[in-house]
């Protein structure tokens, strides 16, 4: 339950993405989110955040406060009409591709539920970056990072798969690795 003080603008966002992982809005809870510039209520716990970062402040809530849901630490996916539990660590990265949202891992595909947003939310946490439009990496499995031209990155995985971090991307990827 969070309170949150911030325009109109970013409180239907807010209240959308909230409402994913059932975490209410009530104007009386002791954790509030604040949209930078406006007053910061005295006497709770406040979370001042940039109206552009807004979806920090979901990651954020979303590892810390709901860390106990079953569903943050496994995926099932299904491959050649089976289902299969997979756990986070042992996805290399997940992709949207023709076929639907895809979980690789080293020895398979799985065919999985929901979006690249959802998983890039809710796993944040577990390492996971979006590395493209189309792809989030588990940063546990890159055994190289290739500097490419145009300012982009080939990551080399695990499996020796080479994925191709875009430009918009390596601004967040050279921030997370600090290089």
């Amino acid at each position: 339950m969070v309170q949150l003080l911030c325009s109109h603008k970013v409180y239907d966002k807010l209240k959308h993405e909230l409402a994913k992982y059932q975490i209410e809005i009530k104007d009386d809870s002791d954790l509030v989110l604040v949209e930078e510039g406006y007053d910061i209520p005295s006497g709770k716990l406040s979370v001042v955040f940039d109206a552009i970062d807004y979806m920090d402040v979901v990651k954020l809530l979303v590892s810390g406060v709901r860390e106990d849901i079953q569903g943050m630490y496994t995926v099932t996916g299904l491959s050649e009409n089976k289902f299969v539990i997979v756990e986070p660590k042992d996805v290399l990265y997940i992709e949207a591709s023709a076929e639907g949202i895809m979980a690789c891992t080293k020895v398979n595909r799985y065919s999985i539920k929901e979006t690249l947003h959802y998983y890039e939310s809710i796993w944040a946490a577990k390492g996971f970056i979006r590395i493209n439009k189309s792809q989030l990496v588990n940063l546990l499995h890159v055994k190289e990072i290739i500097p490419w031209f145009n300012s982009r990155y080939v990551l080399r995985m695990d499996n020796n798969v080479e994925l191709e971090v875009s430009k918009m991307f390596s601004k967040k990827l050279r921030t997370t690795l600090n290089i």
